[in-house]
């Protein structure tokens, strides 16, 4: 038996008023198990979940599922992955911010999509597939954007999605701006509506993040975890988050974590088999906030970051640590901590050093081929400025230890052609310098 697809091509929306296709996965017993019935997932920017475009490579959604319902690893589902219209994406995957609409000139339409999703796309669903129709076998999925509209339908739908998904949530807009001065000034625009009371009735969640996501930052998504645990989530059981810190933010590393996701969604996640620290470990007395995110990893594959555990410190007087993973630096020196969760344990050195510098200076200078445009954008991970034709360049001070993974792109998300992306690191003042030898078409 094999899984197979069905598409619903240009299906149309009297709330959007405008059409999408719909791809919608059907598992391996579905042909022959004729009352069987199937929970569901829906999957936003469903055009990634199956194959790549020249938009972005795949989620292979159906290679991950194939595989743990071979090895009878999770429940068989159906995906309704809902495909995005490019030039609305930003506007449908936003619910109502004044505070966006008035900085970027988006129309909020998230309230719509949500309308179409439940009140059109989600009974058609259940009429012409065997499907589980209640709120504890309907989940849904996106990631960026897509992560949060998610969040928002989610919080505001708990009557029909029980399990809600938010890989590498779009939760906050960040913009260098110049001053008169000559200084900068980093303007965080809030994407999301922040809830105050825990879904009725329950739903589940599973959020993470990459390390190498640029502006996008692991702070912001930590801020929002902890509102999660404020209104009564538990991490482990009704709440999974996971920092993943080498993943960009791209189609091939959320397609890395859908196992993990499947598994505590739809199937087991196993028995836990080792934990490694995740975080610096060299501060200075001056920094705050610094977080450790011990990471489980279970014998299913399954992963998850403990956002609360317990430490054990040799000498508190160097540095003392939080529930929550938070150092406090004390004085120079270097120590040993320990983490432990169930029969597990791992440790690392902490070094304390008198000072480490906030916040890095970083000068970006790209040249560009000749067939480029004048006056387009270039962007190499934040917006350049134009010094002349051909050529751009940045100067921006930026957080210590964001890490970017990334492909100069010009105006309208058209890339460079280079097969691997450009890393780099707010570890140091540095000058990098690219030259685009050609664009993607």
């Amino acid at each position: 038996m094999k899984s197979s697809f069905v598409t619903f091509e240009n299906l149309n929306s009297k709330f959007l008023q405008s059409s999408r296709d719909i791809i919608i996965y059907l598992p391996p017993s579905y042909e022959s198990s004729l009352n069987k019935q199937y929970p569901v997932l829906y999957v936003h920017d469903g055009q990634h979940a199956f194959q790549g475009d020249l938009q972005g490579g795949s989620w292979d959604l159906h290679i991950a599922a194939d595989h743990l319902i071979s090895e009878g690893m999770m429940q068989e589902i159906i995906i309704v992955a809902i495909s995005s219209v490019s030039h609305l994406r930003v506007t449908e995957y936003f619910h109502y911010n004044q505070d966006v609409e008035e900085r970027y000139h988006y129309k909020c339409a998230g309230e719509l999509y949500e309308r179409f999703i439940v009140e059109e796309l989600k009974p058609l669903i259940d009429i012409r597939f065997r499907t589980l129709s209640d709120q504890q076998n309907t989940a849904m999925l996106g990631s960026s954007a897509g992560g949060l509209v998610s969040y928002h339908i989610g919080f505001r739908r708990p009557d029909v999605f029980g399990k809600i998904g938010i890989l590498s949530p779009f939760f906050v807009q960040t913009e260098l701006v110049s001053l008169e001065s000559g200084d900068q000034d980093m303007i965080e625009t809030k994407n999301y509506t922040e809830f105050d009371e825990k879904p009725t009735p329950p739903i589940k969640v599973w959020m993470d993040m990459g390390g190498a996501e640029g502006t996008l930052m692991v702070k912001h998504v930590r801020s929002v975890a902890d509102q999660f645990i404020d209104i009564g989530f538990t991490p482990g059981s009704d709440f999974v988050f996971l920092l993943d810190p080498e993943a960009s933010h791209t189609q091939e590393e959320w397609a890395k974590r859908i196992y993990s996701v499947f598994l505590y969604f739809f199937g087991d996640i196993g028995t836990p088999q080792c934990i490694d620290i995740v975080g610096r470990t060299t501060i200075g007395l001056n920094e705050r906030h610094l977080r450790l995110y011990p990471t489980v990893t279970y014998d299913s594959g399954f992963k998850m970051s403990l956002l609360h555990a317990d430490y054990s410190i040799d000498q508190p007087d160097i540095v003392s640590i939080l529930s929550d993973g938070t150092l406090t630096p004390n004085r120079e020196g270097l120590t040993n901590l320990s983490v432990s969760f169930e029969n597990l344990k791992a440790s690392t050195n902490i070094e304390i050093v008198q000072h480490i510098s906030e916040a890095v200076e970083l000068v970006i200078t790209v040249e560009v081929p000749d067939s480029t445009p004048t006056d387009t954008d270039i962007h190499a991970g934040i917006k350049l400025q134009k010094v002349r034709d051909g050529l751009y360049e940045g100067r921006f001070i930026l957080p210590r230890d964001l890490t970017f993974d990334i492909k100069v792109s010009k105006k309208f998300g058209s890339h460079e052609k280079r097969k691997e992306s450009r890393r780099f690191s707010t570890t140091n003042n540095q000058h990098l310098k690219f030259i685009v030898e050609e664009w993607e078409e």
